[in-house]
């Protein structure tokens, strides 16, 4: 009997919104259910993982990319939980692209066929999105993900980033890609949630987890841990469990084509649904 596909989503957002917390975080609670989990960070700065490692040193793959990358275990870096773990890593500041660092990354899983052959349940790509560029595109432009969750918060430029990412993913989503929904990463608990339900539904998606503003978060990234395991009965931990379960019982055809904003509409939605707080 051939093995399951293994399920792939991916984590857009503007950058410092959160994405690698709760990227982290679900692949920490998907690991600790047992399930065999593949976490790649996708960013020129190569932080998704630092609470993943156990204070191991990063290597990155555009770093093993100058020599010679003859197997996995050249890129691959164990991490907490049984999880493995890879990250993209860039350029020096000032020379070359960012994305292109992306897009060779792909081109080394591929050559080495490691989603294809390493036995992995999920793999969790927690991408940047500021720019939705050719490379940080990839998995949307060669349909690496499934399912496609986009962190957000209620800043206005955090939104702006989001429809950005809508846009893209419409552009893209003959590739079989889907947009599962948002993932709010408050910034301010005393913010109503309910112009950012008016923006999900302007999308054509959902709001599918809200992270509230909790300090275990910062003291968890400190000590270079993901929350669910040095906290696990804390309030966070719950709702990072919660929200792994949505996303395992989420599926790319309960979704439709995101319905994005251009400029202009994005402009006129936030000043009527934001201007008056």
């Amino acid at each position: 009997m051939s093995r399951p596909k293994t399920r792939m989503i991916a984590l857009y957002g503007k950058g410092g919104i959160g994405k690698s917390t709760v990227s982290s975080n679900l692949s920490a609670v998907f690991a600790k259910q047992g399930l065999k989990v593949l976490h790649v960070g996708c960013d020129p700065k190569h932080d998704s993982t630092l609470t993943l490692l156990e204070g191991a040193p990063v290597k990155t793959v555009i770093q093993k990319i100058t020599g010679q990358i003859r197997s996995a275990e050249d890129i691959v870096m164990p991490g907490v939980l049984g999880m493995s773990c890879i990250e993209c890593g860039g350029p020096e500041p000032g020379v070359g692209c960012g994305g292109r660092g992306v897009s060779r990354m792909f081109e080394v899983l591929d050559d080495l066929q490691l989603i294809e052959q390493g036995d992995f349940d999920i793999a969790v790509f927690d991408v940047l999105g500021d720019v939705v560029c050719g490379g940080f595109a990839a998995p949307l432009r060669q349909g690496r993900a499934e399912l496609v969750y986009i962190v957000v918060s209620e800043s206005v430029m955090a939104l702006f980033a989001a429809n950005n990412i809508a846009r893209a993913m419409k552009r893209f989503a003959s590739n079989g890609i889907a947009l599962g929904g948002l993932i709010v990463n408050q910034v301010d608990e005393t913010t109503p949630l309910e112009g950012m339900r008016k923006f999900a539904q302007a999308l054509g998606t959902r709001i599918i987890g809200v992270i509230p503003r909790d300090p275990m978060v910062r003291r968890a990234e400190v000590l270079k841990r993901p929350v669910v395991e040095l906290a696990p009965d804390s309030e966070v931990a719950q709702v990072f469990r919660d929200l792994a379960q949505a996303v395992l019982g989420d599926s790319a055809a309960a979704h439709d084509v995101p319905t994005p904003f251009d400029e202009a509409g994005f402009d006129a939605f936030i000043e009527r649904t934001f201007g008056g707080e």
